[in-house]
């Protein structure tokens, strides 16, 4: 090889080795990373909605570790053992699916090593008393000096199967009760208990622009207490689209996050269509927060 080619592909390796460096988040102790992660009909291989290898189930846990996440909801988890078979193959990580009977349950995924995360319990109300609703899932979780509550969540769809105008805006005026329901429980939380860092993550099936009749977020929105930190983001899906999957949190810990940190893992800017399509429909949504302030 000749001087001028090698020089060439030490600075190619160079630039290939920087945006490399730049795609995927550091662990930093004076920060915690929280986020949420739609990983769409997650199973554990038999009879699945959404079959697949075990290459797919080695990308999702791939997609999970880029975003530095300390703490991540999940959403659409057939059952403990279907997300095991994504854990598996990142040591460093570990999570929770609570089993509601339900074909797509909510969990948490969380860094073992720097946060410690305690199961709280469902949150029935959110199921509204009827079948196959999801409810939310609390846990309580602390890295460092700072603790926080938060509710991983996945809110009614508006989705293929509501054929009618009827159905769809049934769905409409559920999500709308669930989203009430979210803020009279984080406005209980702060104002009756010693927590004031509060944290709500998951899908909420909408994104935070719409206006007018069909928009059904208006009650967490309009909280004096919580704000939606990720409502200016893009969806992966569709560049016109904004995210529909939400970190939402308290004053206190609004206070915290570390300005311009939200951010969408978008898994096609580094993988093949059809393989981020085989991870999820939806792609990681992320906010870091300094663990340093008082």
């Amino acid at each position: 090889m000749n001087t001028n080619k090698l020089i060439l592909t030490v600075a190619l390796g160079s630039v290939a080795l920087l945006l490399g460096c730049q795609s995927a988040r550091v662990a930093d102790p004076s920060q915690v990373t929280i986020g949420t992660f739609n990983i769409e009909w997650l199973g554990d291989g038999q009879d699945d909605l959404k079959p697949r290898t075990e290459d797919e189930y080695r990308r999702i846990a791939d997609v999970i570790e880029r975003t530095g996440a300390d703490v991540l909801g999940v959403q659409e988890i057939e059952s403990q053992q279907a997300l095991d078979r994504v854990l598996k193959y990142i040591t460093d990580y570990t999570g929770i699916v609570y089993n509601a009977g339900i074909p797509q349950n909510v969990g948490v995924v969380y860094r073992s090593s720097s946060v410690a995360v305690t199961a709280v319990g469902p949150y029935e109300p959110l199921t509204l008393g009827r079948n196959r609703m999801r409810p939310g899932y609390v846990v309580s979780c602390k890295k460092g000096d700072v603790d926080w509550t938060m509710m991983v969540v996945h809110l009614k769809s508006t989705s293929r199967m509501d054929s009618t105008d009827e159905l769809r805006e049934e769905s409409r005026i559920v999500r709308g009760k669930q989203v009430a329901m979210l803020r009279s429980w984080s406005d209980s939380v702060v104002r009756s208990t010693p927590e004031k860092d509060v944290v709500i993550v998951g899908d909420f099936n909408d994104f935070t622009g719409r206006r007018g009749d069909q928009a059904t977020l208006t009650s967490l929105i309009n909280s004096t207490e919580m704000s939606f930190l990720t409502g200016s983001l893009k969806s992966c899906k569709n560049p016109n689209w904004y995210v529909i999957d939400h970190v939402v949190v308290s004053r206190t810990m609004r206070d915290r996050m570390v300005v311009y940190s939200e951010r969408v893992d978008d898994t096609r800017s580094f993988l093949p269509d059809q393989q981020a399509s085989a991870v999820s429909d939806h792609c990681p949504v992320t906010v870091r927060f300094t663990t340093q302030t008082p």
